[in-house]
């Protein structure tokens, strides 16, 4: 008699469990959802706004607008895709993934156009294809098999070391030739942050950030142009009307906006005072149309998407999931940090965008993908 009652209780200590697991991965992949939603449209607001007296450049003040708009939709596609592919099909599928992406980072070195001192982006017809993009998401993916697989030898620093030097360092070279440090210094981020949640060693990870720190210190320093931006950073009244242009109009855009800005569609900065207003420095325009408050309503977006996919990575039903998930998180987090911290004066300007709300059809589209891999994780986590 006793052993039954036991047996019911545990059943329903299980099911109550499972219930609770249920809700909290449910919790946040909906939080997750709203979240991208909102950034997303507030994307679309901002792109219209920054982007409007550069399509009248071109002959259609929505121009970049209408781009805009095919981007969320393909990306709409790519997540509602995602959400319903089982993420465990990754680990076979992440070599053919990176090779791909190999393929492409090639191509656009020999095929690419130029643009603002950088070749990274090949047109196909009406559409222009940024494979980096591609890149960041077929790391983590490789990377998190690679890890997954080789789970009980990474004591051995050879074993953990190898595939993050063939994989990572791959990928770094051709992104670097582009030039493109920001981005390579994001898919490292990505990287490192699979591998924090491997089972290897903590000093081998701490090893590898280190090394990784060093060698990008070395990439800043040894190129003049980097270089000069590492000294605008630090005082960009040395040269207003050169390297520190872009960071003091950026200064002027969010300090007009004050506390509550100047209104929507009121900005003055997109008048051609303010470089890159539609890419880059997207933030400057919001901060200034919204002011301080409508600037940490994204900043607060963020940290909830983090936190949310943080959830869904604790709560994966294996390893795999939890580096894959870990590792989508570190990218779009760690892109989002380098941006607006470059926006804000914080960190040095790198040239990336601000997840799924600057202008790029590309970046748009693989980081909503990326979002539907994490709510797969998520189900699956609470069955």
């Amino acid at each position: 008699m006793t052993g039954n009652v036991t047996s019911i209780a545990q059943v329903r200590a299980a099911v109550r469990h499972r219930r609770d697991r249920l809700s909290v991965n449910s919790r946040a992949a909906t939080t997750l959802l709203v979240v991208v939603g909102l950034l997303v449209v507030v994307g679309l607001g901002a792109t219209m706004s920054a982007s409007s007296t550069q399509g009248i450049a071109v002959g259609d003040r929505l121009f970049y607008f209408k781009k805009q708009l095919l981007g969320v939709g393909l990306g709409s596609l790519a997540l509602f895709v995602a959400m319903r592919f089982d993420y465990h099909r990754y680990r076979a599928l992440g070599f053919p993934i990176y090779l791909g992406s190999l393929v492409a980072l090639v191509a656009v070195l020999v095929t690419g156009h130029t643009s603002g001192g950088a070749i990274r982006w090949i047109d196909i017809g009406p559409i222009t294809f940024q494979p980096s993009e591609v890149s960041k998401f077929a790391v983590v993916v490789l990377l998190a098999a690679v890890m997954a697989k080789k789970e009980r030898l990474l004591e051995d620093f050879g074993h953990f070391v190898a595939p993050v030097i063939m994989i990572l360092g791959v990928v770094g070279v051709l992104v670097m030739l582009q030039p493109d440090l920001g981005t390579t210094v994001i898919i490292s981020a990505a990287a490192l942050s699979v591998l924090s949640v491997s089972s290897a060693p903590v000093r081998h990870v701490v090893l590898t950030v280190l090394i990784a720190m060093a060698a990008a210190g070395v990439l800043a320093m040894v190129d003049p142009e980097r270089f000069s931006r590492i000294e605008s950073f630090l005082d960009p009244w040395r040269d207003p009307q050169g390297d520190g242009f872009q960071l003091i109009q950026s200064y002027l855009a969010l300090g007009t906006g004050g506390i509550f800005g100047v209104g929507l569609g009121a900005s003055r900065a997109r008048w051609f005072y303010l470089p890159n207003a539609h890419t880059d420095f997207i933030f400057a325009i919001i901060g200034e149309e919204t002011g301080l408050v409508g600037a940490l309503i994204i900043v607060l977006l963020f940290i909830m998407l983090c936190l949310a996919g943080w959830v869904i990575a604790r709560r994966a039903p294996d390893s795999f999931g939890r580096m894959l998930a870990v590792g989508i998180i570190g990218w779009i987090g760690c892109q989002a940090i380098i941006n607006i911290g470059g926006v804000v004066g914080a960190l040095p300007i790198t040239g990336v965008a601000l997840p799924f709300i600057s202008f790029g059809s590309t970046a748009l589209v693989m980081a909503m993908g990326a979002v539907g891999v994490l709510v797969n994780i998520a189900r699956q986590g609470a069955g």
